[in-house]
């Protein structure tokens, strides 16, 4: 079954999974001169990517603010949020810089799942006969781009993994 979808507008869509359409990310990536993956994708493919880009969001994200309705399906909209200026964002708004990263998020997964468990986990150092392979674990491609993570980095701070606290000076 192809997957619908559905625009969080702002106004609480019970049944929403996404902050953009996919003609959006159709325009945000005719801006890339870099990419032509995209426009090889059935509708069905888009619609997955578009999904699968906001869903990474929500969970990668621990975004300011709070939900402004309980029942909402996504993460935005949401109250107590600012913009890069300190400028207060509407609680019936998804942020432009928002749309913006999850149409980035959803090329770049189109590229390579950036989702997957590395190919090397669980491997130190791999080697046969006189070669040897050492693996770099702090190489591994994050899940969440920088060029993603730096146009949204206002609206929240990345979740954090087990073991490791959040400092906030008072």
């Amino acid at each position: 079954m192809a997957i619908s979808v559905v625009v969080e507008t702002g106004a609480i869509i019970a049944n929403a999974n996404s902050y953009v359409t996919t003609a959006e990310i159709d325009t945000w990536i005719e801006t890339n001169p870099h990419d032509s993956t995209w426009d090889d994708l059935t509708d069905a493919q888009k619609n997955g990517y578009c999904v699968m880009a906001c869903r990474v969001l929500d969970e990668q994200i621990d975004w300011d603010g709070w939900q402004t309705d309980a029942d909402q399906a996504l993460d935005l909209p949401r109250s107590g949020m600012t913009d890069k200026n300190g400028n207060a964002i509407e609680n019936d708004e998804i942020p432009t810089d928002v749309k913006n990263a999850q149409c980035e998020l959803a090329r770049l997964l189109v590229i390579a799942d950036r989702t997957a468990d590395a190919d090397t986990a669980g491997f130190k150092e791999i080697g046969v006969g006189s070669i040897k392979l050492v693996i770099n674990k702090a190489d591994r491609v994050p899940v969440l781009a920088d060029a993603v993570w730096n146009m949204i980095q206002w609206f929240g701070s990345k979740n954090n993994p087990k073991g490791i606290s959040r400092v906030i000076r008072a």
